[in-house]
């Protein structure tokens, strides 16, 4: 007796404490907000704290003057489906505006995400210090220039699960958040750490008194159910309990109990047993007291959907969009499925577990990211009204990673049309035979792919090994019990370290394998050593890593195998021709930069090309004026008159460049070719060969000859040999003042109009010299210019000897070379003295001198242009007037002019006879005249 009485008190004080701890919490529920255009509507938020449905907060302008400061909802715990932020012009802290947001279940998405931050151009600080959980659905976060930090979150492990999470982070004026006092590497900023689901306890910040395990991120009191943040599952009216009271309902979509008159007169909601859900199940309808009931055998009791426009086409490319198909079980258009995003395929089956029939076509049409079309199973009909191209019901197309369709719970029927499967990459030939047979429709319409020799379905594992290699082949061999009647061996080389997966374009079609070689096999074709095949697989590049698969299989698809893929590495070969570039230069010195591979040395070759003196001298550069050599490709002469010129051009580089690279392949030293291999002579050497590291990238060749032309050979070594040598020619620049003369000494002979100049050749110009240009002045700007050749220079004795009747006072030489030219400064033209006179009047050269030396135009002044004109004028005048004085006077005084005095002269004379005369003109010709008497002399003039 006393036992049971103490029982009982025990009792008593368990009720006691329990008791209080079991009211609920205070909890105002929300529907959903869309807040836009005015921020005066962020007061709907207040006393909040949970939204069942979405939050939206978009397209306030900066004209709206908000200060987002005011606006903090302490209260809000949880929404239940999505959360947007877009273009709300001013707001720069989210974080203050939701400080105990817990738990964003996604419950409904917007398109496939649950939380978006978008066109956010003055936000800078995006953090929710309480957030443990995104239940379903991604993140997306883009187009937010200001924004930081957001890249020390850990999205995935907030998503539940590794999806497509989309953030981006565009500011570059950003520093990292240290993430100081956290559990982990991952923070919202400075001050907060980033929660995770697994922080469920009363203080986070020391991490003690662990909540109740309904409790989701945390509670206010531990132990109890009542004081929880969020509920982990279901919430009655503020208390998480793992299921309903008895006289409440569950709303799954909302995660909730309600009772009969909230779940249908506040929700609009329906009974279903112990749901309260927005339509009834297959097979049932709603009564009057809004409940579902089982229909009648002969009641049609289906649940009808029908597009905006009758025919029309329902594209799905998310969650979301699947969403609107819940509890649709016939369907009255065509479903065209395009879902690029990775999602979750148990809750795409969710949306699509009520479908029955579709009325139109199914198309599944490039959906990168579905691997199985497992959530349409409960699809019975599919009645082609209208089909696809006028053939098909049933359409698979380009996607890429699906590999599995689906068994049909109950028979399917394609009404009309057939089936089109094409570009499925991993979707083997026996998958589809197996659907196509458990499919009743009309066969002849089908149109499917054949991929026995691309995708095999649970192929066997194959050993493949590697037995030996060189720089050019390697041998395979595999077991001859894994080979079936045919085999195909693909191949591709892989830069060194890279390594493939499964999901990669091996699994692509045999025309779309970029950069995979295939070769069938056949057994016929291998060499058999009892127990193992063997293949040697050639034409493969030295010192290259390369990857390899090996499939077999037949018409029995019991005998699929594959290998994996395995990475060997062929030999090394003697080195490629290395590449060799120009890259800097001076007057004494060239700079190269030089690139190879499989290589552990470089051999330079310097050859100093003289230029051809004798060639060059044979052109007389007085008369035919040299000038400098242009790069016509360079970027300052490039000038093409039509865009079809230049490409023209173009083609014509590569083309050139194309034929050397092929010509420089094919002749190059390999171990396949040592004939190639040749030594190169050093005898013609200007320097001594050098030996530079394998390391080296540029190297600087110094103390050359300046403007001199250079030939450099440049190879690559390793252990087997050294390689073709590359050939760069260059020529060292010219340096300003080195044509100048050092020593110049011009004079004039007294009374005669000599001037002598002596000069010797530059000491080490840029190149030859070519020839020399003399130039005179005086104070009256009068110029004489005269050239000499510098062969004809030399033979003179280095003295040049001009004959110029105008007097001068200065003179310079400008000494042309192949480098262009330069000008020594004037120097004053003195009389020459004894001396100069004695060594000239000595000098064979200066005797053997002609004054009709080769020169260049004469260039007068203006003064002297006049005075020869006057000349040659006077002496015309002159001319003109001694013939007319000879013809009119002079010439009859004269006795001896007699005898060449013209036949009409002679006739004036005799005129004055009477008779007729006959005179012989010339010799041969008879003239007769008749006189005339009244004629007087002066009436024939001269």
């Amino acid at each position: 007796m006393m036992f049971s009485h103490l029982l009982l008190g025990v009792s008593l004080m368990l009720l006691a404490l329990y008791f209080p701890s079991a009211e609920s919490k205070f909890e105002h529920e929300c529907t959903s907000i869309d807040i836009r255009n005015e921020c005066n509507q962020m007061h709907l938020l207040d006393n909040c704290t949970v939204v069942t449905g979405y939050l939206m907060i978009t397209l306030i302008a900066s004209d709206q003057h908000c200060n987002f400061s005011e606006y903090s909802f302490p209260l809000l715990t949880e929404i239940t489906e999505f959360m947007i932020f877009t273009e709300v012009r001013g707001l720069v802290n989210i974080t203050e505006m939701f400080p105990h947001l817990t738990v964003i279940r996604g419950r409904r998405l917007f398109l496939n995400y649950a939380l978006g931050v978008t066109n956010m151009y003055d936000l800078e600080e995006l953090a929710f210090p309480q957030l443990v959980a995104i239940q379903r659905g991604q993140v997306y976060i883009g187009n937010s220039p200001k924004l930081c930090n957001i890249d020390q979150v850990n999205w995935d492990l907030l998503t539940l699960s590794r999806g497509e999470n989309h953030v981006t982070m565009v500011s570059k004026n950003c520093s990292t958040p240290v993430c100081s006092g956290c559990s982990s590497s991952h923070c919202w900023s400075n001050r907060y750490c980033q929660r995770s689901l697994n922080d469920n306890v009363a203080d986070y910040s020391i991490k003690i008194e662990t909540c109740h395990e309904d409790c989701l991120g945390g509670c206010t009191k531990p132990v109890s159910a009542a004081d929880c943040s969020v509920c982990r599952g279901l919430s009655d009216a503020g208390v998480c309990v793992k299921s309903c009271p008895k006289d409440k309902y569950i709303m799954e979509h909302f995660q909730r109990c309600y009772t009969r008159d909230e779940c249908v007169v506040k929700h609009g909601y329906v009974i279903s047993g112990s749901q309260c859900v927005a339509f009834c199940p297959s097979g049932y309808r709603t009564d009057n007291t809004s409940e579902c009931v089982l229909c009648d055998t002969d009641e049609a009791c289906i649940s009808f959907c029908t597009p905006e426009f009758p025919g029309n086409t329902f594209y799905i490319y998310n969650l979301a969009d699947a969403e609107k198909l819940r509890g649709c079980q016939i369907y009255n258009g065509s479903l065209v499925i395009t879902i690029r995003n990775k999602v979750n395929e148990t809750q795409l089956y969710q949306s699509f577990t009520s479908i029955r029939e579709v009325r139109g076509h199914v198309k599944v049409y490039r959906s990168s990211q579905l691997r199985s079309l497992n959530f349409l199973r409960n699809l019975e009909r599919v009645h082609g009204d209208p089909p696809e191209n006028r053939h098909y019901s049933f359409i698979l197309y380009d996607n890429k990673k699906l590999s599995e369709l689906w068994k049909p719970s109950r028979e399917l029927q394609l009404v009309e049309g057939g089936m089109f499967m094409h570009r499925n990459n991993k979707l083997c030939n026996k998958r589809m035979r197996e659907f196509q047979n458990n499919v009743n429709h009309d066969r002849a319409l089908d149109s499917l792919q054949t991929n026995d020799q691309e995708v095999q379905c649970s192929p066997l594992k194959m050993q493949l090994f590697v037995q030996r290699r060189t720089h050019r082949t390697v041998k395979l061999s595999w077991l001859k019990s894994q080979t079936s009647q045919r085999l195909e061996l693909i191949h591709r080389p892989l830069p060194p370290g890279q390594r493939y997966h499964e999901e990669s374009e091996l699994e692509a079609p045999i025309c779309t394998r970029i950069n995979w070689k295939r070769r069938l096999l056949f057994p016929d074709d291998l060499v058999d050593n009892g127990t193992h095949y063997i293949f040697q697989l050639d034409d493969l590049q030295p010192d290259t890593r390369y990857a390899c698969l090996l499939r077999t299989f037949g018409d029995e698809l019991a005998q699929e195998a594959r290998s994996e893929l395995i990475y060997f590495e062929t030999e090394l070969d003697i080195p490629k021709p290395p590449l060799l570039e120009l890259v800097k230069k001076t007057d004494s010195s060239l700079t190269v930069r030089m690139a190879s591979h499989d290589h552990d040395r470089f051999l330079l070759t310097v050859f100093e090309l003289e230029d051809d003196q004798a060639y060059i001298e044979q052109r007389n550069y007085c008369h035919q004026l040299s000038f400098v050599w242009r790069d016509m490709d360079g970027p300052n002469w490039i000038g093409f008159e039509n865009y079809e010129d230049c490409c023209a051009h173009k083609a014509e580089q590569l083309d050139d460049s194309r034929f050397i690279a092929n010509m420089r392949e094919q002749y190059r030293c390999t171990l396949d070719d040592r004939k190639q291999c040749r030594r190169l002579s050093l005898a013609a050497a200007t320097l001594p060969q050098l030996r530079l590291p394998g390391n080296t990238t540029e190297y600087e060749h110094k103390s050359l000859s300046r403007y001199r032309l250079y030939e450099l050979q440049l190879q690559a070594c390793n252990s087997l040999g050294c390689s073709s040598h590359t050939t760069l020619y260059g020529r060292t620049n010219y340096t300003l003042g080195a044509n100048l003369l050092t020593q110049l000494h011009a004079c004039h002979i007294p009374k005669t109009e000599r001037y002598v100049l002596r000069f010797e050749e530059p000491a080490n110009p840029n190149g030859l010299v070519t020839n020399y240009v003399i130039h005179y002045r005086n104070n009256f700007n009068q110029t004489h210019v005269g050239c000499v050749t510098r062969e004809d220079h030399q033979s003179a004795g280095y003295v040049y000897v001009k004959r110029v009747n105008i007097t001068y006072t200065e003179c310079a030489v400008r000494v042309h070379s192949l480098a262009g030219d330069e000008m020594t400064p004037y120097i004053p033209i003195v009389q020459c003295s004894e001396d100069d006179q004695r060594q000239f009047a000595h000098s064979r050269e200066a005797k053997e001198l002609s004054p009709e030396l080769s020169e260049l135009p004469v260039t007068a002044s203006h003064a002297r242009g006049i005075s020869i004109f006057l000349i040659c004028f006077l002496f015309g005048c002159s001319a003109s007037l001694v013939w007319v004085l000879y013809k009119r006077r002079c010439w009859r005084k004269i006795p001896g002019l007699r005898r060449y005095v013209p036949v009409r002269e002679q006739w004036l004379l005799d005129r004055q006879q009477t008779e007729d005369r006959e005179i012989l003109v010339d010799g041969f010709e008879t003239v007769r005249f008749q006189n005339n008497n009244d004629s007087q002399a002066d009436d024939y003039p001269m």
